[in-house]
């Protein structure tokens, strides 16, 4: 705990005129806002047209107890915001984090260490991304989900609200540390896929290419491509419409075509904010 104090304490900050606190050697690209309240720590870069709002802490040190079962580094390290991303009201961001363009952090959010998040992902509300998360572009994550540990989230995936991951099948054990929490591995979601409100995924399993996981379901075992499961333990009740599958597909097709309008227009809407402000 000394180490981490004192890395703490040599920690020097300057102060913006909105009363955010910025540590030395912080880089903060043009065109962005602070607001009141805000800290960035050692080590955070901040791209062009980006804001951050009240009350946002970024680049924060993990801190242990002496009784967490992972080892955690209470170390500054590096953290990137990408060109044109939100940052909301009292979320929390951890070292050794990179984000791309237009990301979107919703207030209350955290985001702890070794976390990847990529172009145009949505983070909502009170949501939890553990440690060592990678999400794809333009997935959406809605409000109060919990993404667990050592997770991997691909492009253009939605979780719905409320939902719950898990990544340790011998909890019983590991929290007297009898297990090795090197196997503890979150579950995979791969492209296109969608998972409805209040579902809960257990660890290490992965849901398919475009399948769909209905509200509510516990999903404790693979579930295939372009398909949808339900219920309490989670079966597969019929696969994906053929239609709906190449509309998905030529849809997600068109926008990633548009990407550089949707940039356009994205900074539009910044500059309209950083004018109202």
């Amino acid at each position: 705990m000394k180490a981490v104090v004192t890395a703490l304490r040599s920690a020097r900050f300057e102060q913006t005129p909105t009363g955010a606190a910025v540590a030395v050697g912080v880089r903060i690209g043009a065109d962005g806002f602070l607001a009141r309240g805000v800290t960035l720590y050692p080590g955070v870069e901040i791209g062009q047209d980006c804001v951050i709002l009240d009350g946002a802490v970024i680049g924060r040190p993990p801190i242990s107890n002496g009784s967490t079962t992972r080892p955690v580094q209470s170390t500054f390290g590096q953290v990137a915001i990408g060109d044109g991303s939100i940052v909301g009201a009292h979320a929390v961001i951890y070292t050794d984090t990179r984000f791309g363009p237009r990301v979107l952090v919703g207030d209350l959010a955290s985001v702890r260490e070794g976390c990847n998040i990529a172009e145009g992902v949505i983070l909502g509300r009170g949501v939890m991304v553990l440690y060592n998360c990678q999400i794809g572009r333009f997935s959406r994550i809605q409000d109060q989900v919990h993404l667990v540990g050592n997770m991997l989230i691909e492009e253009h995936v939605f979780v719905g609200m409320g939902v719950v991951t898990t990544n340790d099948n011998n909890v019983y054990r590991t929290r007297f540390g009898l297990g090795t929490v090197d196997a503890q591995r979150g579950p995979t979601l791969r492209r296109l896929s969608a998972v409805g409100a209040g579902a809960t995924i257990l660890p290490g399993v992965e849901i398919g290419e475009g399948a769909l996981v209905g509200a509510g379901a516990v999903v404790t075992r693979d579930v295939q491509p372009w398909t949808i499961v339900t219920g309490v333990p989670a079966r597969e009740v019929r696969a994906i419409p053929d239609a709906w599958r190449e509309e998905v597909i030529e849809q997600v097709a068109c926008w990633d075509q548009r990407g550089t309008t949707q940039a356009d227009i994205q900074r539009g809407v910044m500059q309209e904010f950083l004018v109202a402000s």
